[in-house]
């Protein structure tokens, strides 16, 4: 046999053949097994017996093969593993030894079968001699990370050894303080719902600490392997962490801060912050743990970079993440999982000096904290901070040194993404620098010929303000498209021309159809790129092309861009069947998406190749790149072996069998392309059912089982384009109007709403939880009563609500212990989305089933108005009880009482937001409370009428208009109507909250058709108020659109001299245009 294995061990394809043959021959024979065996033993050359232990390994991993053996060798063979276990001296072989004895434990000890191994450990842990316990625990950690589901039954009393002997030990720098927590690394899946086990780990945790601690300075590796036990114990067992969260975050403190470590252990700890601030905010926040942790992630930021990694804030991929990397991401983590006040204002002590030193790194630092504020405390910056966080980045993007100038450049990507609209009132400082860089890159490309340095962060700084400016874009695009077409228009590099073609696809979603002056030369320019075939470096230009014909298409006009739907379809078409590149595969689907919103259902002719792509995408696995253990590459001839021999064994009867095929796989990785390509396959396939209607029932069925195949796919934005796609399916199967659909969407409902109650309630990801009530929400609304009928329907969605108001979801990371109120902007939004659902669902349930839900989480809405709570939380709070009136309907009779002396307080509330919901509130409890409001209409008239006078705010004024409104509609005879309603009519038109213009010509319509004279004296103005809502078209719905066209129409046909006078008076162009639209009668205007 070792001349067997020689032959393959040599670099000679002649000899690797002829070994690999006899090998196989050798295997037939059952007897080989233990020749094998011996070898390990025997043979002089350690790679030999290291081989030979591989093999055996490989061969028996399926425990169906090891069965085949008959018993006396399987005896044999364990005792010979047992013998040179003990005796290897060389570290390799005896890993691979631990291996293979690690599989046989597998399969033997659920029987008892091998009980002179566990003695063995038992008595070599146990051992007084080191050398003995050493070789105990190394080969216990072998065998428990290759199966630990197998210990399961005997997990207690191997942490009871393990923690003894930590404990018992004298000097934790020795090995075999690192294998103990090996083990109890490998363990620790095991440790969910095993109290014994977590007490003994939570004793235990000062040793494991002290000993990754003293393996910081001797063996880093070691201590970046121990940090996988930290880390799997916050998954798996946290309250093993919480008692010891001072001390661990002190710690990784201190490794962070020590410059001489490698680079790979300090973001080890760094992470372990960011994650253990994530996930017990409550414990961190009560230890004054925020500030230090603060400090150092500042510092490290205002480091200068030693790997040239000056331009790189964030990185995927956390092994080439450096400290000053994950600093910034983990800065990132903690704005959106801790509260702004707890952040801003400790980092504005860093920020304020930093940004007037010359140190060109702690300016960086600055610009960058500002950046990844951004999103996590948007609504903070935006009431306090922007004009100093604006202006501070307006003076960053001229600073003289690069790297300043991009941090400020991405600074302000980050705000134009993440603050608006207020950031769009700055337009008219910032553009006119951005245009100013533009011309400075054609003139720099122009006399040196060649790219500019450092213009990425310019283009995404122009991007991210031009798309979120909209309307308010347009007196600036004259300018921007003279310079892009500049640019275009000179030999330039590949990236630059890149970058411009973007960001005419920016410049278009902003300004949307008045981007057609230019829209031929864009398409003239495009052609370029996607007629020609391109090189390999130019394959990029290609696909921003696509991207942006795919905006143009979405933004121009569907009228516009018609004449060129079915030539960019066919294009579309072409490109799929020559490319595999994942990147052009996702433009593409892109661009089909954007032509559905066009074509609709002409695209039905192609419908069955186009979802074809689609599908395979969605089912493909490229890209996913399994990772091996090293003796892999080591020993590469295995697997043709392997895969040949016992060609006649039995197949049959396999469906209980453990699948050990992957044991080599260490794990797996996906290339970012092909999870790109796989979302927006999802999206535009959930595009196109949208937009095509009926023409996609024929694929609707395959399409909702091929995307619900991936709701729980490892990368969470595959899951949020899942819930996406998997709820317009379900619009889609709602308007089938046949007994089939209707048992369709009953089928596909019993499938989609428990799959959203799980990942609302058990995904650690919050936007996938958001996602998945924004989608029970969008179900309720668009679908109706039919989501509730299924079994356990309408308990999913309410636990759901109650799950997340309670802060109990996976996500939310509960904590019990402290009493503090620690929520984010981000968590405020999922219980935002959480009260979405709730007012959805009296949509649909009658009104006194809703009471009694409306009940349960009333309690939580009212713990929110506290004062302590922030102003963000108290308005979430009175508007959804608002909201949730009309579900009540009569059933508000039952919270006067409780409610409306609380909304008639809050009417006078310092924030605008929370008067204008209380106002708001006060109207609905009116409306739906009848007469039993009637006698408090004095008290709600004393509060509206103080209102009116005082209040400056828009929108809560409109809302003051709309309470008054509902008064009229209820009774309006217990209302002074001759004092009040002079003074209800000045304030028309509303400004900004538009929905109310249906309370108030309800109003109207109400006293029209009582013939009140109050209307009389008013008419002109009310005329002329609803002809404006009409003609400006800010009617909010159809319905408040048909009730001012009944008052118009009403008002034409019995108030002449006042329908003819107010034409006379400014109204003349909305005449012909009222006739041609509506039909009125002609009437003569003299």
């Amino acid at each position: 046999m070792e001349e067997i294995l020689s032959k393959l061990l040599v670099a000679d394809s002649t000899s690797i053949q002829q070994g690999t043959a006899e090998l196989r021959e050798a295997f037939k024979n059952q007897e080989n097994t233990l020749a094998l065996c011996r070898l390990i033993a025997s043979s002089a050359n350690p790679q030999i017996r290291q081989y030979a232990a591989v093999l055996l390994r490989k061969h028996y991993a399926k425990e169906k093969h090891w069965f085949k053996l008959p018993q006396y060798i399987r005896t044999e063979l364990k005792g010979l593993i047992l013998q040179t276990l003990l005796n290897e001296s060389e570290k390799i072989v005896k890993n691979a030894i631990a291996q293979l004895t690690g599989i046989i434990v597998k399969h033997e000890l659920p029987n008892y079968a091998w009980p002179e191994m566990l003695q063995l450990l038992q008595q070599l842990i146990t051992s007084d001699n080191l050398t003995n316990k050493e070789l105990g625990l190394y080969t216990l950690s072998i065998l428990t990370e290759t199966s630990p589901d197998v210990y399961l039954t005997r997990a207690v009393s191997l942490t009871i050894l393990l923690g003894q002997t930590l404990s018992n030990l004298n000097d934790l720098r020795h090995p075999i303080a690192f294998y103990i927590l090996k083990i109890l690394h490998n363990l620790s899946p095991l440790i969910n719902g095993n109290q014994m086990m977590v007490n003994i780990y939570h004793q235990i945790m000062p040793q494991i600490m002290t000993t990754i601690q003293y393996l910081t300075t001797s063996n880093e590796d070691k201590a970046i392997t121990c940090f996988e036990l930290l880390n799997d114990l916050c998954e798996n067992a946290i309250t093993v962490i919480t008692p010891h969260v001072n001390a661990l975050v002190n710690m990784c403190l201190v490794i962070a801060r020590n410059k001489a470590l490698d680079d790979a252990l300090r973001v080890k700890a760094i992470t372990f912050i960011g994650w253990l601030t994530r996930t017990k905010k409550k414990t961190v926040i009560k230890h004054k743990l925020i500030e230090p942790i603060l400090d150092m992630l500042f510092t490290l930021m205002s480091t200068k970079p030693q790997d040239g990694t000056d331009e790189i804030y964030f990185n995927g991929d956390n092994e080439d993440n450096t400290p000053v990397i994950c600093a910034t991401q983990t800065l990132d983590l903690l704005a959106l999982h801790l509260p702004p006040e707890k952040l801003i204002p400790h980092l504005l002590q860093y920020i304020e000096p930093s940004l007037q030193s010359i140190d060109i790194y702690a300016k960086k630092a600055a610009y960058l904290t500002m950046a990844v504020l951004a999103e996590g405390c948007s609504e903070y910056i935006r009431t306090k901070y922007l004009e100093y966080f604006l202006q501070s980045t307006f003076q960053g993007i001229s600073d003289s040194h690069p790297v300043v100038r991009n941090a400020a450049l991405f600074a302000l990507g980050q705000f134009s993404e993440h603050l608006q609209p207020n950031i769009s009132l700055y337009s008219h400082q910032l553009l006119p620098i951005l245009f100013e860089y533009l011309s400075q890159i054609c003139a720099y490309i122009k006399q040196e010929k060649k790219e500019p340095p450092s213009v990425d962060r310019m283009f995404y700084a122009l991007e991210m303000f031009c798309e979120n400016l909209n309307e308010s874009f347009l007196p600036y695009l004259p300018t921007l498209m003279e310079r892009l077409f500049e640019i275009l228009s000179v030999d330039t590099s590949v990236h630059i021309t890149e970058l411009a073609l973007s960001a005419i696809g920016s410049a278009a979603m902003a300004s949307k159809e008045s981007m057609l002056p230019y829209f031929e030369k864009i398409i003239t320019i495009l052609d370029n790129y996607l007629s020609d075939k391109q090189t390999e470096e130019a394959m990029c230009l290609q696909i921003q092309a696509v991207d942006t014909l795919g905006i143009i298409a979405r933004t121009i006009g569907d009228t516009n861009f018609a004449p060129l739907a079915g030539k960019s379809l066919n294009f579309g078409m072409k490109l799929l069947r020559e490319t595999e590149d994942p990147d052009l595969k996702k433009s593409v689907y892109g661009l089909i998406a954007s032509l559905s919103t066009i074509m609709k259902k002409e695209i039905a002719d192609d419908l069955s190749e186009i979802t074809d792509y689609i599908i395979t995408s969605i089912q493909s696995s490229d890209g996913i790149v399994p990772q091996f253990k090293d003796e892999i590459s080591t020993f590469p001839i295995y697997e043709e072996v392997s895969e040949n021999e016992n060609e006649d064994e039995d197949i049959e009867n396999t469906d209980n069998e453990d699948d050990d095929s992957d044991d080599d796989v260490t794990g797996y990785s996906v290339e970012n392309a092909y999870i790109e390509e796989k979302e927006e396959a999802i999206l535009a396939l959930k595009e196109i059912a949208e937009h095509t209607e009926e023409a996609f029932l024929p694929y609707l069925e395959k399409s909702f089982t091929e995307t619900f195949k991936l709701a729980n796919y490892p990368q969470e934005d595959i899951r949020k384009a899942v819930i996406d796609a998997l709820l317009q399916f379900c619009i889609n199967f709602s308007k089938i109007n046949t007994n089939e659909g209707k048992q369709a969407l009953l089928k596909a409902l019993s499938i989609f709403v428990p799959k959203l109650s799980e990942l609302i309630r058990l995904d650690d990801d919050r936007t996938v939880a958001i996602n998945g009530l924004d989608a029970f929400a969008e179900l309720l609304k668009d679908v109706g009563s039919i989501v509730v009928i299924g079994e356990g329907h309408k308990e999913a969605i309410t636990n759901c609500i109650t799950d997340i108001m309670l802060g109990k979801t996976k996500c939310q990371h509960h904590e019990e212990e402290e009493n503090l109120d620690v929520e984010a902007e981000q968590d405020e939004l999922l219980v935002e989305s959480a009260g979405d659902v709730l007012c959805n669902l009296g949509k649909v349930i009658a009104p006194e089933d809703y009471e009694l839900h409306f009940k349960t989480v009333l309690p939580m809405l009212l713990e929110r108005l506290k004062k302590n709570k922030s102003e963000g939380q108290r308005s979430f709070a009175v508007g959804t009880i608002s909201e949730c009136f009309s579900g009540l309907e009569h059933r508000v009779a039952n919270f006067i009482c409780q409610l409306l002396p609380l909304f008639l307080k809050l009417a006078n509330d310092s924030s605008s937001e929370i008067r204008n919901n209380a106002i708001y509130g006060i109207g609905e409890i009116v409306l739906y409370g009848k007469d039993a409001v009637y006698t408090h209409y004095t008290e709600i008239l004393c509060v509206l009428s103080n209102a009116i006078y005082k209040e400056s705010h828009a929108a809560a004024r409109d809302n003051i208009v709309g309470a008054i409104a509902r008064l009229i509609i209820v009774n309006y005879s217990k209302i002074p109507l001759d004092q009040i309603f002079p003074i209800f009519v000045k304030q028309l038109p509303l400004k900004e909250d538009f929905e109310e213009n249906k309370a108030v010509f309800k109003s109207i319509l109400t006293l029209y058709e009582a013939g009140h004279p109050i209307l009389y004296p008013h008419m002109e103005t009310l005329l002329g108020v609803a002809v404006n809502i009409i003609y400006e078209n800010t009617a909010a719905d159809d319905e408040t659109k048909s009730i001012i066209m009944e008052f118009i129409k009403s008002a034409q046909r019995d108030f002449l001299d006042e329908w003819n006078s107010m034409f006379q008076c400014g109204f003349e162009n909305y005449y012909l245009w009222l006739q041609e639209t509506y039909g009125l009668m002609k009437i003569f205007v003299s």
